[in-house]
């Protein structure tokens, strides 16, 4: 059996635009062969590489559009640098076959989908610990908890618990929401804040009330209800509710929690950075846990969505906004009055943020590197507009300021 070490998602690959297809600029000290090793990531062999990590699909030469399978890269194999019409391209040596790793028996973790995290975090950890996005629209036709053991409202790892409705066998997570979101310039509702706080299981069972139908019942009622009588002359419509067991809590689970569907979105936490499809312009409207402040690995809300042209795998560059300055120059040393002049403080570009989730019009974002703190309200964009005296509507200084001196 083999182990992957790392997943390159070539299904998001370089359909980028224009802006963003900035020149590849390899390190100086890039190998030009490099043998994969346990512990690797994703970001850290693109950061052996480049100087900008999410320009790797331009460097592995991937086509999200074209290729379906994505190619897996495992230990021991070995990347090759070469140059195709003048342009450096990453790909497997020739000679390198797949080795084979004797794999240990361990815990289930959804992060590892496919081998190591594209960085070196566990996304399943912070994804089930802080508030993430959801589509309200979701939330809507989201299946339910209902019930669960001894009329209890809490319920705990190995409980048997019941949906409002009959279910598609699998896993789901459990959530509940947070708060919604408004868009802190224009109060426009942008979505919902939700946390995550376990998983549940379907359960098989038999349905003799519904296999029982008469024919006349089968053709009135949709097919997965049946009539019980509450007395000789009532009879309703009903469903059967539909078994789970908790299989995992990260935190309290409640009777009137929503329920997801794990698919391969979520069951893998795997992604290609790569740069926005387009040029984006965004700001930072929550940090995780409602702190003031956050840092390398805290995870942040923006006002970016799938609509802005971002997805699952954008690196996006988070800045201090440019803000105006007004400033007093004496006309000489010996000047009582001074020459009130305007000026323009640029942009600067204090860290980078990998995006995981996307809904339409939110994100949730990894910060995974920083130079200072960032806060809510501080911008975000494309990489690559440091000291860049950016507008966003920027606050003009009164002409009734504090005296100058």
């Amino acid at each position: 059996m083999h182990k992957h070490i790392i997943t390159l998602l070539c299904t998001l690959g370089m359909a980028i635009s224009a802006p963003a297809m900035a020149e590849l600029k390899l390190r100086p000290d890039a190998p030009t062969q490099y043998v994969v090793k346990n512990g690797d990531t994703l970001w850290s062999i693109s950061g052996k590489y480049l100087y900008s990590p999410w320009q790797w699909p331009q460097l592995w030469g991937s086509n999200r559009a074209q290729i379906q399978n994505p190619q897996k890269i495992y230990p021991g194999q070995v990347l090759t640098l070469r140059y195709v019409d003048g342009q450096p391209r990453l790909g497997f040596d020739d000679n390198s076959g797949i080795p084979t790793i004797k794999l240990q028996p361990r815990v289930r973790n959804m992060s590892s989908g496919y081998g190591i995290n594209t960085v070196d975090v566990d996304f399943y950890r912070i994804f089930m610990q802080h508030p993430q996005v959801i589509d309200k629209q979701q939330t809507r036709k989201a299946p339910r908890l209902i019930a669960g053991p001894e009329s209890r409202v809490m319920f705990a790892t190995g409980d048997r618990v019941y949906a409002d409705r009959p279910l598609e066998s699998g896993n789901y997570l459990v959530y509940r929401i947070e708060k919604n979101i408004t868009d802190p310039d224009t109060h426009k509702y942008l979505g919902q804040l939700v946390r995550f706080s376990g998983e549940v299981a379907t359960l098989a069972g038999q349905n003799s009330a519904l296999a029982e139908r008469s024919p006349s019942e089968a053709a009135s009622l949709p097919k997965d209800e049946y009539y019980t009588r509450v007395n000789p002359l009532i009879k309703l419509p009903t469903q059967t509710a539909q078994p789970l067991v908790v299989t995992n809590t990260a935190s309290e689970i409640s009777k009137g929690d929503y329920l997801l569907k794990i698919t391969d979105e979520h069951d893998s936490f795997q992604m290609m950075p790569h740069a926005p499809k387009t040029q984006v312009k965004g700001k930072i409207i929550s940090v995780m846990d409602g702190t003031d402040e956050a840092g390398t690995y805290h995870t942040i809300t923006l006002n970016l969505g799938s609509n802005d042209g971002v997805d699952k795998g954008t690196v996006v560059s988070l800045y201090k906004k440019s803000h105006q300055l007004k400033t007093g120059i004496p006309t000489n040393s010996e000047a009582s009055h001074s020459v009130v002049k305007y000026l323009s403080i640029p942009a600067e570009e204090v860290g980078l943020a990998l995006i995981y989730r996307v809904s339409d019009k939110l994100s949730s974002a990894l910060i995974i590197s920083t130079s200072s703190s960032v806060k809510v309200g501080d911008m975000v964009m494309n990489p690559g507009h440091d000291l860049d005296d950016v507008t966003q509507h920027p606050r003009h200084t009164s002409n009734s300021s504090e005296n100058l001196r």
